[in-house]
């Protein structure tokens, strides 16, 4: 038989019959086999390539490949572990635990652990922004882990800042018996390279698990495929890198192919189910993870009262914004070099026309933002409550309205709050500290910023979002918006608002499921 399987590596439907033989006079089966002709796995020749690997204790288990070989103690794990046992006690589990679960939340959770418990090793769930992903999440993997349904959970991030924000959550979300997750579960965070035994949860960066699993140290031995026999992904969208400057976990690719390609290989290394959670799911997202098992929409979410609805956008209407910079051949024109961060004067050799999308990525434009700014000020109280973001396109654009709207909020109210206004970026000084004091501290009330709080930093007292930038992308323009969905009681939140410099709500309007819903209408 082993030959047979070298030449294929695919011949593993052929040992079910073995599975039922005992081997030797003490009467033992045979649990698991491995075939493999010795090539490195390759996705393109997936058949043909890798480890081969089959549990037959159950007749109706596939074969699949690995990346490499089971270590000894991942086969006695995997020996111990008793998944019809499990699934029984998940079945019967009830949902008590330190914090309330809300219908829909235990609806994704019932559908995760009923595709697993089918053989199901992708899934993807779709639950719109402020729903309460994590929180899901952590219910999920302690229900699993509970359970002994899986031994050790890669909780995988795209950027630091979730990271550090999840491995929070499982420190500080009481389970049972007013004990934390953390208390119950051994968790490692982001600096903590490698699990230990006893480790149950391990949070990580794409990039971090990039760099050891593809580029070891010289000397040192790739983590094993057994390492972690589930993996989730929070925030498992990644379709829109086109349309934002690199996050500091996206540096190290030479492009969003690369990104795409290193991310897929590290799920593929592990021989573990992996779980997708997303507010947009991407096409290629659905290619890795599937289509969602389970879907809660914003819409949904408005009219069951848990998020809340945004105003009809107000628009800022300038020259600019409305008819784009046109100059006329022999124009004096200023160019910023952002590769050299220097400006230039350039003469004009034909006409140029350069619509809204492209006009803050290649020209200063000064009098614009001075007169959105100027308008902010009417408009918001850096002393609220209430916070602001504002979406700018590059950095160098955000350390230009951060300027302006200090000038702006002087001129309004005669004094402002130098802390009161600041930017967040990957550019600047301890982002994650900044990060920290603008969700947990009243000042800063305004966050200018770029890309790095798009996606799931969690700011309930958001009521205001500002867009000075365009992006072409359903998904990250539906990220943008879901800053401001989540509610916020202690403020008496009810709408927020949307000013649009740049008609970016006009131009997506039309493909986006993000549209204000009117709660209980009276027809």
């Amino acid at each position: 038989q082993a030959k047979r399987y070298s030449r294929g590596c695919t011949g593993l439907e052929g040992t079910g019959s073995s599975a039922t033989e005992t081997f030797g006079d003490d009467g033992y089966r045979l649990p698991f086999v491995f075939s493999s002709n010795g090539r490195p796995y390759l996705r393109q020749l997936a058949t043909k390539s890798g480890v081969w690997f089959c549990d037959l204790r159950r007749p109706d288990n596939l074969g699949h490949v690995l990346d490499g070989w089971y270590t000894p103690e991942g086969l006695t794990a995997l020996l111990k572990r008793d998944e019809a046992r499990a699934h029984d006690q998940l079945r019967n589990a009830p949902f008590a635990y330190g914090f309330a679960l809300r219908p829909y939340q235990q609806a994704a959770i019932q559908a995760s652990e009923a595709a697993i418990e089918q053989g199901q090793r992708e899934m993807l769930l779709a639950m719109a922004t402020g729903t309460g992903k994590t929180k899901t999440c952590i219910a999920l993997i302690y229900r699993l882990l509970k359970a002994k349904r899986f031994r050790r959970v890669l909780f995988l991030v795209d950027r630091s800042a979730l990271g550090e924000q999840a491995a929070n959550a499982f420190k500080d979300t009481r389970m049972e018996s007013l004990q934390t997750f953390a208390d119950i579960f051994g968790i490692k965070e982001l600096e903590e390279q490698t699990p230990d035994s006893d480790t149950a949860v391990h949070v990580a960066t794409v990039q971090g698990m990039v760099q050891r699993v593809l580029y070891t140290s010289e000397g040192a031995a790739p983590p094993p495929v057994d390492q972690y026999d589930c993996i989730v992904v929070d925030e498992c969208h990644r379709g829109y890198l086109l349309d934002r400057e690199l996050s500091d976990t996206e540096l190290g690719f030479r492009s969003f192919e690369d990104y795409i390609s290193k991310y897929r290989r590290v799920l593929d290394y592990f021989d573990a189910v992996k779980i997708g959670l997303t507010a947009t799911p991407a096409l290629h997202t659905t290619q890795i993870f599937g289509k969602p098992i389970y879907t809660y929409s914003y819409r949904e979410a408005v009219i069951d009262g848990y998020l809340v609805d945004h105003e009809p956008p107000v628009q800022i209407s300038t020259q600019l914004s409305t008819n784009g910079i046109q100059w006329k051949v022999g124009d004096k024109v200023q160019v910023f070099d952002p590769r050299r961060g220097q400006i230039h004067l350039y003469t004009t050799p034909d006409e140029i026309n350069i619509d809204i999308e492209g006009f803050n990525r290649k020209v200063i434009t000064e009098a614009f933002n001075r007169t959105v700014c100027e308008y902010l000020a009417r408009e918001l109280d850096p002393a609220s409550r209430q916070k602001t973001l504002i979406f700018c396109a590059t950095d160098a654009h955000a350390d230009l309205v951060v300027d302006l709207l200090k000038q702006a909020f002087r001129d309004q109210y005669g004094t402002v709050d130098d802390n009161a206004i600041i930017k967040i970026t990957g550019a600047a000084d301890k982002p994650l500290q900044l990060i920290r004091r603008y969700k947990n501290e009243r000042q800063p009330n305004i966050a200018v910023t770029v890309d790095l709080l798009t996606t799931g930093v969690d700011v309930p007292e958001i009521c205001n979002l500002v867009f000075l930038r365009r992006v072409n992308s359903r998904i990250l323009f539906e990220q943008m918006l879901g800053r401001a969905t989540r509610l916020c009681d202690g403020i008496g939140k009810e709408t927020f608002r949307i000013f649009d410099a740049v008609r970016i709500y006009e131009a997506l309007q039309h493909v986006t499921a993000m549209q204000p819903v009117v709660v209980n209408p009276a027809i």
